[in-house]
């Protein structure tokens, strides 16, 4: 089946090139975060923050997802759990060292490497202007109720603007010539909503009035935006918490916007003069082969990214089924980069470190190509940017290798765990309910690895006590980036709510 036209592919022609960019840099070791340790385990530790981020970043089970002193117990014997099981594992097991784990846990890292890269880059060297903020304050509380309509060109963004702004014909007679529609939409926009940064800037820059018309606003290629205010509901700042949560919220608007920018230009030295070349008749195989996966409902994605059984880590298994399927064209070259051929194999090898991430999230069939050609740069770019993080130590960093051995011992457990339920219930693990599970096998086991590894664990009880959970639920992800969970799914093994294990953590130890 072809997932995308002959035009699509047009442009892939031998010789066409599409430029990416490269220089490097080098710096100084980079200073450590601190970090309060709550559990030690030997060599094996637990922070304050891997804690409350383990606990309040994923959904809890019924069991220990209120905040009283029972259900904090249960989060940390849970997370102690995870912990012993994983040691139990070792990191020499078949699975941990795999080269697919083992690819996997380098792309988590590299990720957060990325991050703290842009932290460094962009977010610490942003310089806010003061005025602009005071400015926006002045508005901000507003919550607009704009009609609008969208131009498909600059041509007739211009004969609008004539018959709006400077013919002064009425908005709504010149939508209604233009569509023949006999609705004009409406909608509401506020400071703290998704915007364009154009679309803000337009209306929170200063004082508007009722009718007044915005635009064309140029909102992406080829799309423009007129606006016309209808009304608008303010919500003033009357108490000095609220002006601060207000500034806060405009500065943090500010700060992001002005870190992307940074960002982008630093992106642009550090891929300075590269390029990549595309080989179209296997770069076309591969479009065929990847576009079921991209291009189906999310109630389909869903459905195949469907977990053999709890807790499973479906970054780990999106490709799996794809991976038969694509080793008959493994030897196939599929681009140039930098007078290095990357074959199809070189490209799968690099999903389990990179899983595309596609720049627009509504991907018509026969845009398919263009779009996975532009994932493919990306994946290119960020590998780039993931080696300038590399030169400097980034990798080193206390709080990046934790996130990475979180992870790493959160598959051991798992794997653990899948081993040990398979020896007990060899036929029927996957049929049961987790509550049964853990009820009937998982709690005894967990109390004998507390006994066995009681001389060796420390906890910081101070710290523990002064940790606040909440009841909220709430599953925290991240947008744009290959992996998009932040933490590990919650460790389903144990409903212990006794702390009758271990030794107190001496404060010169900690």
């Amino acid at each position: 089946m072809n997932l995308i036209n002959k035009q699509t592919l047009s442009y892939l022609k031998p010789g066409i090139i599409l430029i990416l960019i490269l220089i490097s840099c080098a710096e100084k070791q980079p200073p450590e975060p601190e970090e309060q340790i709550l559990v030690r385990i030997g060599d094996t530790t637990i922070s304050v923050d891997e804690f409350v981020r383990r606990a309040e970043y994923t959904v809890r089970p019924p069991y220990c997802r209120g905040n009283h002193n029972l259900d904090k117990k249960i989060v940390l014997n849970s997370l102690i759990a995870e912990k012993l099981m994983a040691i139990e594992a070792s990191d020499t097991n078949a699975f941990i060292s795999s080269n697919r784990i083992q690819t996997y846990l380098r792309g988590r890292k590299e990720q957060v490497m990325r991050q703290w890269l842009y932290e460094k880059e962009a977010m610490e060297k942003v310089e806010l202007d003061t005025a602009q903020i005071k400015k926006t304050m002045r508005v901000a509380g507003r919550k607009y109720r704009i009609a609008y309509f969208n131009l498909p060109d600059s041509n007739l963004a211009d004969q609008v603007y004539q018959k709006v702004r400077v013919d002064s014909q009425a908005f709504e007679d010149v939508y209604f010539e233009l569509t023949g529609l006999d609705t004009l939409p409406q909608r509401e926009v506020e400071w703290s909503g998704h915007e364009h940064d154009l679309v803000l800037d337009s209306l929170y820059s200063e004082p508007l009035i009722k009718n007044q018309v915005v635009g064309p606003l140029n909102v992406g290629d080829n799309q423009y935006l007129m606006v016309k205010i209808m009304g608008w509901i303010d919500r003033p700042t009357i108490t000095n918490q609220m002006v601060q949560d207000r500034w806060r919220n405009v500065t943090d608007e500010y700060t992001q916007r002005e870190a992307v920018k940074l960002y982008d230009d630093f992106i642009l030295k550090v891929m300075k003069g590269k390029t990549i070349e595309f080989m179209p008749d296997t770069f076309y195989k591969i479009t065929d082969l990847l576009g079921p996966i991209y291009l189906q409902t999310d109630a389909e994605k869903k459905e195949m990214l469907k977990k053999s059984y709890w807790e499973q880590d479906e970054d780990i298994e999106k490709y799996q089924d794809l991976q038969t399927q694509i080793e008959i064209l493994y030897d196939e070259p599929l681009l140039k980069f930098e007078g290095q051929v990357w074959t199809v194999q070189d490209f799968a090898n690099e999903l389990n470190a990179h899983p595309l991430v596609f720049r627009n999230n509504r991907i018509k069939n026969n845009e398919f190509g263009q779009e996975l050609q532009f994932a493919i740069m990306d994946m290119i770019r960020d590998k780039y940017l993931a080696n300038e993080a590399y030169k400097r130590g980034y990798d080193k960093i206390n709080v990046i290798r934790r996130n990475v051995s979180m992870w790493q011992d959160n598959l051991n457990y798992q794997y653990y765990k899948n081993e040990l339920l398979k020896k007990v219930l060899p036929d029927t693990v996957t049929e049961m309910n987790y509550i049964q599970l853990i009820d009937d096998y998982l709690n005894d086991h967990v109390d004998s690895l507390q006994s066995k590894y009681t001389d060796v664990i420390e906890i910081d009880i101070d710290a523990y006590e002064a940790i606040k959970l909440t009841r909220i639920d709430m599953s925290v992800t991240q947008k744009n980036v290959p992996f998009v969970k932040v933490v590990p799914s919650f460790p389903l093994v144990t409903t212990d709510n006794k702390l009758d294990y271990g030794k107190k953590m001496n404060d010169k130890e900690n």
